[in-house]
């Protein structure tokens, strides 16, 4: 599968796609790391992120440019389209890097600096498991009531983010005006 010219790297379960995609920095071209499941993954601070099979996790790497200082907020807007594309709408930004409904997680950003490289870690609670149930997460089914392909999340994303990247070139004011409308204030 490749999705707007990235390689896609898909793994059942790895310690964290964050570890992984520094694997292929040096690469030219785009990579997403992907995996079913993470044995320790991690958020802000080294705070553990649960990641259960039923959740979307991955990593990928921009090359810093005009725009990477403004990489958390564009992709916390793709975020939030994304969501609202499968019909999950009321979803906000909790400052600096989760997305909440209903008072509750339902998807998480981590952004490392690298060299000359951002990385960016996503964490999508998709399907609902006993994990999500337990630590009170929401998830996109429980939402919708809907069966979601996490594959169709995955790409949806990667579409908005490519059009969060364009908005952004051309009007950065602008990006960041829609950006704080959809913050929790």
């Amino acid at each position: 599968m490749k999705i707007d010219n990235f390689l896609i790297i898909k793994f059942d379960k790895v310690t964290s796609t964050m570890d992984v995609i520094k694997n292929y920095l040096d690469k030219k071209g785009k990579v997403i790391v992907w995996a079913e499941e993470q044995t320790t993954g991690r958020g802000r601070y080294g705070r553990e992120w649960l990641s259960p099979k039923g959740g979307l996790y991955f990593s990928f790497f921009v090359r810093k440019n005009n725009i990477t200082d403004f990489i958390s907020e564009i992709v916390a807007l793709s975020l939030i389209k994304t969501l609202i594309n499968f019909g999950i709408n009321d979803c906000k930004i909790k400052f600096p890097n989760d997305i909440i409904i209903r008072g509750k997680k339902i998807s998480g950003i981590l952004i490392e600096k690298s060299g000359n490289f951002y990385i960016i870690g996503i964490g999508i609670n998709v399907k609902m498991n006993e994990i999500f149930k337990k630590f009170n997460y929401i998830t996109m089914e429980e939402l919708t009531k809907k069966n979601i392909k996490i594959e169709e999340v995955l790409v949806n994303f990667f579409k908005n983010f490519g059009e969060m990247v364009k908005l952004f070139e051309e009007d950065i004011e602008y990006g960041l005006k829609i950006w704080s409308e959809n913050l929790i204030k």
